[in-house]
């Protein structure tokens, strides 16, 4: 049976039972990075994107005794760069959800990260009290799912975690060697996989080498950057086209 581990974005956690079992046949797992859901009593002060990684090596390494499938949404895909460029054996393949490829896509990310604490603690408290609101302004066709997970999601992880990690990923991706490294990995023997939303696809600042390079692009139709919310079923279909091809 084949391992696959799902890694988060900035906000939230992809431990959704609809996602899960329409992923029937693998074994999937979905750890909280630091600072969230079971980590987030953790110091994250001097939070690195590197710190993530080794907590996924970490993860990885504890659960499975074989190459897995690491799958790695917004900034999650960013973190999971890292990893497959510095342990590229303990995986079966990399794919990106439309991961962070430069700072144009973690515009959000560097919004956060230059705030002071208590304006993002406002502004996470805001969205906790109207979390629906907050979700649809984020996908085309709210669902049940969708608010449930808006609740959950915001429930993850406290404002300093958020804004932590905001730091993070643009202190990485901003470096001149994250995209070299990343075009190294994809011009090696390990296979590397684009998913998108079609209708956020344009907006994913993917370089003309990525796009040349990987396996395989897929643009799920109907769905946006919270592609598991609106459709948890067109997204494992697409996890499942990828890691089968």
């Amino acid at each position: 049976m084949s391992s696959l581990v799902l890694l988060h974005g900035l906000i939230g956690h992809l431990n959704i039972p609809e996602l899960r079992g329409a992923l029937s046949g693998i074994n999937v797992t979905t750890p909280d990075l630091i600072g969230y859901g079971e980590h987030r009593q953790q110091d994250v002060a001097a939070l690195t994107l590197d710190d993530q990684a080794q907590h996924v090596i970490q993860h990885i390494e504890g659960s499975s005794h074989e190459p897995v499938h690491l799958l790695g949404h917004s900034v999650g895909g960013a973190v999971a760069a890292l990893v497959a460029c510095v342990r590229p054996d303990l995986l079966k393949s990399y794919l990106s959800v439309e991961g962070n490829f430069t700072l144009k896509d973690a515009f959000w990310s560097a919004q956060i990260a230059e705030k002071p604490q208590i304006e993002v603690e406002e502004i996470i408290d805001k969205y906790r009290a109207e979390p629906q609101a907050w979700i649809n302004g984020a996908i085309d066709t709210p669902t049940d799912l969708s608010a449930r997970l808006a609740v959950e999601w915001l429930d993850n992880q406290p404002a300093t975690a958020i804004r932590a990690q905001a730091r993070a990923v643009v202190a990485a991706t901003g470096k001149a060697d994250y995209l070299s490294n990343l075009r190294q990995t994809m011009e090696s023997d390990l296979p590397v996989y684009l998913i998108s939303g079609a209708n956020s696809a344009a907006s994913w600042d993917t370089p003309d080498w990525a796009n040349q390079l990987c396996r395989m692009r897929i643009n799920i139709r109907g769905t946006g950057h919270l592609m598991m919310a609106e459709n948890p079923q067109a997204f494992a279909a697409a996890i499942y086209q990828a890691i089968n091809a």
